[in-house]
């Protein structure tokens, strides 16, 4: 049976990045280790009862398997709930209730493999990068890793220095190339001396153009080439689409995560979604309930007080991945699964609205 339980683990850590993000690392206990083992590249769902509300959020490891410790990123976002408190209130000795890890976005590391991986990432996307990269750099001394990494300036550059050390310890292996969109300005010396740029790096944004002459600059070393993008959803679908075009590119080989909810890429309408009865396999039990139209099937479940599996909510993560047993359900998005999945019944419930007045799902998978 799938374990959709929260264990409390205890913050070990807090260390600042940046002005508006921070690393937390978690204790955790020994009966626990085994349920925490993870891969490079998963996420934590992190539950928080603040102001009133349950509210669960998704952060990816920055910690990687081959370190003994347990650590999440998170940047600050405007108004966010989860973010704000993490960012502002959480401290050393607290409890958090976590989610054993979880997710798609990962890197399957071989010690006698040699690959090329290319990493595509903007802010906060760099965090489960990095814990791809430690792993690969550390599990497949073979292989060969080149990061792009964009933010907006010099100050919002997460794990900066920790690249600098690891291109330093492996070099030849990591090389790592950074773009800002506003670099900052210097101002000069004397009252008529004019700002200037200090950042002698790329500037703009990470785009088709720039993707290709990443690719042409450090061709690949190995036959078989990953790449992993993470960042805003614009960026993503346009390196995906860039990567998709490029001939020599093998599609299977392109990872995406979103962290934010994307834009693009939705099913077909879900116009057609019913009020409908729902038999839902859930924790090892069967219950029954009703899904009113326009609702899915996460909704159903919250609103009777079950207690699902569930983090995002925007069908970019794949805590409440569910399989159709019974009639038909269809998707706002599904960011997380493929079109294979999708095909054999699988669905992601935050997003599934039924569209015959019978149906049967269970989490059970």
């Amino acid at each position: 049976m799938a374990d959709h339980q929260f264990y409390n683990l205890k913050v070990k850590s807090i260390t600042p990045e940046t002005k508006d993000a921070v690393t937390v690392e978690f204790e955790v206990p020994q009966d626990l280790k085994d349920k925490f083992d993870y891969e490079p590249g998963q996420y934590l769902t992190l539950k928080f009862d603040l102001k009133g509300q349950k509210a669960r959020r998704a952060y990816s490891m920055c910690s990687s398997p081959v370190e003994d410790h347990l650590a999440v990123t998170v940047k600050e976002v405007k108004n966010g709930l989860v973010s704000t408190h993490i960012n502002r209130n959480l401290s050393v000795g607290q409890s958090v209730e976590s989610m054993r890890p979880d997710g798609r976005f990962v890197a399957k590391t071989n010690p006698a493999a040699s690959k090329t991986y290319y990493l595509f990432g903007a802010g906060s996307g760099i965090t489960p990068l990095m814990s791809i990269i430690k792993s690969v750099l550390e599990d497949e001394p073979k292989s060969t890793v080149f990061l792009l990494y964009g933010n907006r300036n010099e100050e919002t550059i997460i794990f900066e220095e920790k690249l600098k050390e690891l291109e330093r310890r492996y070099s030849g292996q990591l090389f790592v190339e950074h773009i800002l969109s506003q670099p900052k300005k210097v101002k000069g010396k004397g009252w008529f001396a004019k700002s200037k740029v200090t950042w002698t790096g790329k500037v703009g944004r990470i785009k088709a153009r720039l993707v290709k002459d990443f690719l042409k600059e450090h061709p690949k070393r190995d036959e078989i080439a990953e790449y992993y993008i993470c960042g805003p959803s614009n960026m993503i679908e346009s390196i995906n689409r860039t990567l998709e075009n490029i001939p020599e590119v093998n599609n299977e080989y392109i990872h995406v995560e979103y962290f934010s909810s994307a834009s693009s890429r939705a099913s077909k309408s879900v116009n057609e979604a019913l009020g409908a009865a729902a038999t839902v396999h859930l924790n090892g039990e069967t219950v029954e309930v009703e899904v009113p139209a326009g609702k899915t099937i996460l909704d159903a479940l919250v609103s009777e007080g079950y207690d699902p599996p569930y983090s995002c909510t925007s069908g970019a993560c794949s805590t409440c991945l569910a399989k159709t047993l019974r009639g038909e359900l269809k998707m706002d998005v599904y960011y997380a699964i493929d079109e294979e999945e999708v095909e054999e019944g699988y669905i992601l419930t935050c997003q599934a609205h039924p569209t015959t007045q019978e149906v049967e799902v269970t989490f059970e998978v």
